[in-house]
């Protein structure tokens, strides 16, 4: 077993931060198409579910806050 240079540790908790915020928006994209479905059947404004909720995609300043914050973990020494 070879242990990770920072480079790659770095790398992996970047990977992991975007696959934790990729999950994220698929759970408030389910939420999202639900409330469609149902505002379908009970003939209410899409504009107005859309609105409320539809997701915001993240950006890359996401993926690095979420990165420190699971790097912050790491290093923590208690």
């Amino acid at each position: 077993m070879s242990s990770k240079n920072p480079f790659e540790i770095r790398f992996d908790t970047l990977a992991m931060a975007k696959e934790m915020l990729d999950r994220q928006y698929e759970a408030n994209m389910t939420v999202f198409y639900e409330a469609i479905g149902q505002a379908r059947e009970n003939n209410q404004d899409l504009r107005e579910i859309q609105e409320k909720y539809m997701p915001k995609m993240y950006d890359p300043q996401e993926i690095m806050k979420q990165a420190q914050e699971l790097y912050a973990f790491v290093v923590k020494k208690d």
